[in-house]
């Protein structure tokens, strides 16, 4: 059985970016292979900008979130598309955690986006976030669209699109636990990599 952490990379409360947390989060507690799904909010969860140094109080926080990531078999980074980014709260969560919370463990890659965007994150997800924390995402991603018309609850909402997004969500989710099985014993085999810290 499986641990997942998804990862709300809005900073705003209430977005978006955490209703598909949610919708993801139902997915994967649904399956056979999913003991937990939980959420991190960064809109809740104040994370410190990376420093050199950090309050005590900023150093209990940073060493909480840490022991969850570290607990969890398998990764959801759920990202809003803002001036074609990803957000900040985001980048810096990829700064202050590393291949000790990460390592050869599986991640989906969600964007959402208000209106037909939502590529960008993806490929700057893929392109900077791994290198060091060896984190692996899978060769499958979701872009939301039109987030906003979807998963609402609402009578006007578009079902056509959701029950899409749904079924390739629920494909995502089941694709995620499948690598997270595999890692699981890919881990056990990886070769002393303490000498090099840092991907080249």
């Amino acid at each position: 059985m499986n641990k997942i952490t998804i990862i709300s990379g809005s900073h705003r409360k209430g977005s978006e970016s955490l209703k598909m947390s949610k919708v993801l989060q139902a997915r994967l507690e649904a399956h056979s292979s999913c003991d937990k799904a939980e959420i991190i909010d960064l809109a809740e969860v104040n994370l410190p900008f990376w420093s050199e140094s950090y309050s005590d109080s900023e150093q209990a926080l940073i060493d909480k979130v840490g022991a969850q990531l570290e607990a969890s078999d398998g990764f959801v980074v759920v990202s809003p598309e803002w001036h074609g980014m990803v957000t900040s709260a985001l980048k810096n969560l990829f700064l202050l955690f590393t291949s000790k919370q990460f390592a050869h463990k599986p991640g989906l890659i969600v964007a959402v986006s208000a209106g037909v965007g939502g590529a960008y994150p993806i490929n700057e997800l893929r392109t900077s976030s791994y290198k060091n924390s060896r984190l692996c995402y899978l060769p499958e991603h979701l872009i939301v669209r039109h987030v906003g018309s979807i998963f609402n609850g609402k009578e006007d909402d578009d079902k056509k699109t959701e029950a899409y997004i749904d079924k390739r969500a629920t494909a995502c989710v089941g694709m995620l636990l499948a690598y997270a099985d595999a890692l699981k014993t890919a881990r056990e085999m990886m070769p002393d990599m303490s000498e090099f810290p840092n991907g080249m």
